[in-house]
């Protein structure tokens, strides 16, 4: 491929533009590797491929047409004011449109406030196309337990490889970016998201983030070490904010929102899911100290509706949301100066504002602290998942009693509610999404 690549360049294009600036009429024969403007390959109406060298997009707009993947060694650069366009007619929508930076490359997208970069589709519906991939070379958490950098996966959608053993790794920059619409998926368990972060170390700078209407999760951290800061998450199928795999990065400044119009979701569906590793894995390695251990701060969750059909499902079949946050597989969890408003009073969730276990395992008892102020009405779940205004209630879902992870009642003097001084996120820096919290959150700030 990169003797491919270095071919392409020596091809000579003309210079003369398109109507739209960005797509340079091109000479020479195409073979799907994209290394300047005047690339056969590259069409700002039809982009798609392998982008084989340092490439840079102006502003504009550009029609994804297709996967486009970003080659080891090599940057994409949007300046301020790139829109990308998922094009979902014919064969051309759903997992197949998506961008993909692979280990070893990278991608600067950087806007700004007044022209933030954004990715989007023509329909604008969930799942229309596979979203952002960034796939990195941090640490992974193994199934036996281990964090020694040699074991890896493949995504999802794509087959790309993710996980090594640097954990200052970077796939680039996103700041003032805006993902929507995507989250197709192939089944029940190849989905993308509007934002997957395959391994990525503390070197990927992500801030600034508008994220919303996803067919699956918003975001969802694939382990690694990765941090981010200021992201507003509205309306997803499935979790708005989701990991596993061993994720031990930051989150600061959160807005999650479940809009009272947004009918999309899935079975056990919630704001937030995190799994110590993989969520299909059935038992608890014996060694907690890799798991999953994310430091969040700052966040606001509003709930307006739990419940809806799933647009997955061909038989639309109706759920609600299983609870605000779902941990488990021995996750460990410290979320303080949240705010919580559930502000659906006939659509419940099926287990209570937190649930800590399932088939798959108990989150790590000793390392749940959760700060929150809550907001709304006072309910209890299903037997043995309860939780009240005031505490949580312990039952068998808490493993009261039993080999580790045993829940006792003393590990939920860690659960504090009713925190009136936990304020939540800062809404002010959002002010370039133009997002209207009065109306579509209201009480949250």
């Amino acid at each position: 491929m990169l003797m491919l690549a270095i071919a392409a360049t020596m091809v000579v294009g003309c210079s003369s533009d398109n109507d739209n600036g960005n797509d340079p009429v091109q000479e020479g024969t195409k073979d799907g590797l994209i290394s300047s403007l005047t690339d056969p390959d590259y069409n700002a109406s039809s982009l798609k491929g392998f982008v084989a060298a340092n490439i840079t997009l102006p502003a504009g707009n550009y029609v994804l047409d297709g996967a486009l993947v970003v080659l080891d060694g090599f940057t994409l650069t949007l300046e301020p004011g790139v829109k990308f366009t998922a094009n979902t007619s014919g064969a051309q929508g759903g997992t197949n449109v998506r961008v993909q930076v692979n280990m070893g490359a990278k991608i600067k997208a950087v806007g700004t406030a007044a022209k933030p970069i954004v990715f989007t589709s023509d329909r604008k519906l969930p799942g229309d196309w596979a979203g952002v991939f960034l796939c990195g070379k941090a640490t992974l958490v193994s199934p036996n337990g281990s964090r020694d950098g040699n074991y890896t996966q493949a995504t999802e959608i794509g087959d790309a490889s993710y996980g090594a053993n640097k954990d200052d790794d970077s796939s680039g920059e996103l700041q003032y970016v805006e993902i929507a619409y995507a989250g197709a998926r192939i089944n029940g368990t190849k989905e993308g998201n509007n934002l997957s972060l395959y391994a990525q170390g503390t070197g990927t700078i992500l801030k600034n983030l508008w994220l919303h209407d996803g067919a699956d999760d918003n975001i969802e951290f694939f382990g690694g070490t990765v941090n981010v800061e200021n992201l507003l998450v509205v309306n997803s199928a499935d979790d708005t904010f989701d990991w596993c795999l061993g994720w031990k990065g930051t989150a600061k400044n959160v807005i999650e929102i479940r809009e009272a119009g947004f009918n999309d979701i899935t079975n056990g569906s919630g704001m937030m899911e995190g799994d110590g590793f993989f969520s299909d894995l059935g038992s608890t390695p014996a060694n907690t100290a890799n798991l999953s251990n994310p430091t969040m701060t700052n966040f606001s969750i509003g709930v307006y509706n739990g419940a809806g059909k799933d647009s997955g499902d061909a038989n639309s079949t109706a759920y609600k949301l299983r609870a605000v946050a779902t941990y488990r597989t021995g996750c460990k969890i410290n979320l303080t100066n949240t705010k919580i408003v559930w502000g659906d009073a006939v659509n419940l969730p099926t287990n209570g504002l937190f649930k800590f276990n399932d088939a798959t395992g108990p989150a790590l008892a000793a390392s749940v602290n959760i700060d929150i102020n809550y907001t709304g009405v006072t309910f209890i779940g299903q037997a043995g998942v309860t939780t009240s205004l005031d505490s949580p209630i312990p039952g068998a879902n808490y493993n009261a009693a039993g080999a580790y992870p045993a829940y006792a009642f003393a590990d939920f003097t860690k659960l504090v509610f009713n925190n009136t001084a936990a304020t939540g996120a800062d809404k002010s820096v959002f002010a370039w999404t133009s997002y209207d919290f009065a109306t579509k959150a209201p009480g949250l700030f």
